[in-house]
Parts: C-alpha cells; structure tokens; sequence
C-alpha cells in the first residue's frame, strides 16, 4: 500500500501536476490521522475492556465471600436461638421451683451463644487496594463501601461491648463457680443446682441474655437481608455487562 501511494505522488510530481499532487498530499495526511485515531480508539476500547473484566471478576469474587458471610450468619442465628431457648427453659425452672433432671445440663451449655461475626472482607480490602473505583457503578460502589466500610465494623464495636463483655463478665464467672463437667453446646452439669436457681443475680444474669441474644437475632437478620440485596445489586450489575457484551460481540 505504501508502494502503491508513494508511485502515485511520483507520478503526480513527474507530470508537474502540483496542485492535484498537493490535494493528494493532504488527503494522504488526513487518511494517516484517521487510522491513528482508529488505532488509538481500538486501544483504548481493549483497554476499557480489560478493566471491565477486571471489575466483573472482582464482582463474582465479592459475591462469593457474600455468600459465604450469609452462611456465617445462619450459623449465629442458630446458635443465638439455641442460647434465647436455653435461658428461657433455666429461667423457667428458677422462676417455678422445679426440680432439677439431666435434660437441663444441656440448656446451661448453652446459656451463652459463643457466637463472632467475621465477615470475609478478601476481596474488598483487595479492592480498596486497588482501587473501589473500579467499581463503576456509583449506587453499587457505594453500597459496597457502607456494608464492609461502616456497617460491619459498627456491628463489630456493639458485638464486643455488649455480647462479648457480657460473656467476660457474668457468663464465664458463672460457668467457673457453679458447674463442675463441661462440653461446649452438650452438656454443663451444676455443682448444686439447688444453689442455683435461689440465685437472684443468676436470674438477673439470664434475663439479660434473653434480652440480648433477640437484640442480635435482630442485627444478623437485619445484615442478612443487607447482603442479599447487596448480592441482589451484583447479580444486576453481572447480567447487565454480559447482555451488552454479547451485543458488542454480535
């Protein structure tokens, strides 16, 4: 092609055809210019698609530790539930008198819920890393940084406050003095089950963990259906970019 077009301006310039040589000239100008920008626009666009699944792969894998927080907050539901239950059927017992049997070593087992939230946050502390603008999407890249950015850590500093310092500072004190065999969520077996249940401040102790453990069966679930619709986002955002991929590719 460049032999072709330099002939051609050789042959103009032979004929002493200035003007239609200087026409050609700068249309050959234009024609270059033209393919640069061609080239530099088809650069730019594999780049832009580059990133793009770059974000796509960085969306899948957010999804997937998503999935795997739910489960996590399943896991605490259940415990937590098992724990309300517990206090409940104890507090039943101290409140009517009732005579001690085997059946409740397994209710002061689980009087507390031993429960942590700790959400996989893998692929957005790479994505702060790297970048949260990769994300393109503003209201899915927003969503992303209140979940894990404030929301999770907010739960964090009440889990500790009020679950954990509750532990520390009534259940395990309890669990030492007044129970003599123990196997986490099977069986804790009273030294004096007699003693027990005239304790007023155990009494006291187990109202609160009723009162508690429904406070974080509130938090789990309302963070539940926060990732769900979170996933519910990525999903959209994920069906979206493949539905115009194969437009751009068809």
């Amino acid at each position: 092609m460049i032999k072709y077009f330099r002939k051609i301006r050789q042959k103009l310039l032979t004929e002493n055809k200035f003007s239609k040589y200087l026409i050609y000239a700068i249309g050959e100008i234009v024609l270059v210019v033209i393919g640069i920008l061609i080239a530099l626009q088809l650069n730019n666009w594999n780049e832009v698609r580059k990133i793009r699944i770059q974000e796509l792969k960085t969306l899948k894998e957010l999804r997937s530790d998503l999935l795997q927080n739910i489960n996590d907050i399943d896991e605490n539901i259940t415990f937590l539930k098992v724990s309300k239950r517990a206090n409940e059927i104890i507090l039943h017992h101290i409140e009517n008198n009732l005579p001690y049997n085997d059946s409740l070593d397994f209710h002061f087992a689980n009087l507390y819920p031993f429960i942590t939230f700790s959400p996989n946050q893998t692929t957005f502390n790479n994505l702060k890393q790297n970048g949260i603008n990769l994300i393109t999407n503003d209201s899915l890249r927003t969503n992303i940084s209140d979940l894990y950015g404030n929301r999770f850590n907010v739960y964090k500093v009440f889990e500790k406050t009020y679950l954990v310092e509750h532990y520390v500072n009534y259940i395990k004190p309890l669990f030492m003095s007044e129970f003599k065999t123990f196997k986490l969520y099977e069986s804790f077996k009273p030294n004096d089950y007699n003693q027990f249940i005239k304790n007023k401040e155990y009494k006291q102790i187990m109202n609160y963990s009723v009162q508690i453990s429904e406070t974080f069966i509130k938090f789990q679930l309302r963070f539940k259906k926060s990732i769900n619709d979170l996933i519910l986002q990525i999903d959209n955002e994920i069906a979206e970019s493949t539905h115009i991929e194969l437009i751009t590719k068809g």
